[in-house]
């Protein structure tokens, strides 16, 4: 197939997906999301649309291929996802075309995307159900994460959504997760699938309607509830076929009843050759202070990556500082005793005075480790720096070694005593510049002196403040 084509099939498909807005209902009855004997018949009257554009794939119209709904051969094997029919969700919906256009595009413009989605479900999967059954929710919710984030836990989208479930940073702290420099709870798969399970249990008890949930689910509350109140409806099928919401919104449950469709039933959508990934059953541990992420990872005999995976959610060189009490993620099968094991480690010494430092111009990690009486390996160390160059502005975690008893930081800091004594009985405030800032009224505001401040930052004569930049404050 040449580039020429691909490109020509690309443009019917952005087309045809573009036109999903105003497709109507074909009939007005119902048809079961279980029930492949009228999805037969529609593909037996007509070719789907997709299925001509990417012709890879072979249709499951092919009519040397036995019918597959009718005799008891059709019936396949159950799918590892199948639930039982009194958890589905979406039994009844209108036949609307623009469901079986997003099956097409899963199943041959996207089907290799798709494939690795529908194999990597299986490591969440049994986590969400159980999950969802204990908060009331209908099972087959748990497919929601397959168009929000392929199952993915470290997926990011450009709007700043995070996490299997995809939550913006203020709908996660909402909903009770942690999201700052040192931690991103959306991306835990435990904390962030109870947080989606309360949202959503939230918007079906505000709307009355899973459908209205997911499209609220995607486009906000607020946007929905103006939908109803223009429309004058509550019904989903019927807003979308208005403007009240966006083509996104629109096509929202469409696209997860698709998707929900097949990854019940795999192989009568050409997935046949899925290699699932094991099931990941984690349960949680509580620390009550920090600790770095290499000691925790050597307590449960795991490299740092493999704790990490079950782990996403922390994004630094140790759990963080300010916080009482984190979740920490262990597989299920670890003896019980470990949590004894993870309470006895040592604390990390971050510093929770000064947890980030940003880089200025004409600086560099020595120039840094000098500044804060560090090391450029610690440096290096803390932020997971593979190379000694910086960027500008970017941001480092400053680490704090009052608890190292090694011979070359005694010497370090004998060589400092003046600055050594200062530190020993005071702390450090990171404070952003804002308009009217100056170092006499900093100086004032946190009751120190110019000069101290001007030491701690080794701040050059007649530098000008820039509003936005970052500098230290000693305090006592």
């Amino acid at each position: 197939m040449t580039l020429t084509q691909n490109r020509w099939q690309l443009r019917l498909l952005a087309l045809a997906l573009c036109l999903l807005p105003s497709c109507t209902t074909t009939s007005g009855g119902s048809v079961s999301a279980s029930a492949p004997s009228s999805q037969s018949v529609q593909s037996d009257r007509h070719f789907p649309l997709l299925s001509r554009l990417f012709f890879r794939h072979a249709p499951s119209t092919n009519p040397k291929a036995p019918a597959a709904s009718t005799g008891p051969a059709a019936a396949s094997a159950p799918s590892p996802n199948a639930l039982p029919a009194k958890n589905e969700l979406f039994s009844n919906v209108p036949d609307d075309p623009s469901i079986q256009l997003y099956i097409d595009f899963f199943e041959y413009a996207q089907h290799r995307q798709f494939k690795k989605w529908l194999e990597r479900s299986h490591e969440f999967l049994p986590t969400i159900r159980e999950t969802f059954r204990q908060e009331g929710l209908p099972e087959d919710l748990a497919y929601l994460s397959l168009i929000e984030s392929g199952f993915s836990s470290r997926a990011y989208s450009r709007s700043g959504a995070a996490g299997l479930w995809q939550f913006m940073r203020g709908t996660g702290v909402k909903y009770g997760l942690h999201v700052n420099w040192w931690i991103d709870q959306r991306r835990d798969p435990v904390l962030a699938t109870r947080s989606a399970a309360l949202y959503l249990k939230d918007l079906h008890e505000e709307f009355g309607s899973w459908a209205l949930a997911l499209a609220a689910y995607n486009a906000g509350e607020g946007r929905v509830a103006n939908a109803v109140a223009r429309t004058g409806t509550q019904d989903y099928w019927k807003i979308r076929q208005t403007r009240a919401v966006s083509r996104e919104t629109r096509n929202y449950v469409p696209k997860f009843i698709a998707a929900m469709r097949i990854a019940k039933d795999p192989a009568k959508y050409g997935f046949t050759d899925l290699n699932y990934h094991s099931p990941v059953l984690l349960r949680q541990e509580v620390l009550h202070h920090s600790v770095e992420i290499r000691r925790l990872s050597q307590a449960m005999n795991m490299s740092v990556p493999e704790f990490l995976s079950y782990n996403p959610q922390f994004i630094r060189w140790a759990t963080p500082p300010k916080l009482k009490e984190v979740s920490v993620n262990i597989p299920a099968t670890f003896p019980a005793d470990l949590s004894s094991r993870l309470s006895s480690i040592p604390a990390s010494g971050v510093n929770p005075d000064v947890p980030v430092y940003r880089v200025e111009s004409g600086d560099s990690l020595w120039i840094i480790a000098h500044r804060f009486h560090t090391t450029v390996a610690d440096l290096m160390a803390a932020n997971r720096l593979q190379s000694r160059r910086l960027r500008l502005r970017q941001k480092l975690v400053i680490p704090r070694h009052d608890d190292l008893e090694s011979s070359h930081h005694h010497e370090r800091l004998a060589r400092n005593a003046h600055s050594a004594s200062h530190e020993s009985s005071r702390g450090w405030l990171d404070h952003r510049i804002r308009p009217g800032d100056s170092l006499y009224r900093l100086a004032h505001h946190y009751r120190t002196s110019v000069r101290e401040i001007i030491a701690l930052n080794h701040i050059p004569p007649r530098r000008t403040l820039h509003v936005g930049d970052h500098i230290m404050i000693p305090v006592r």
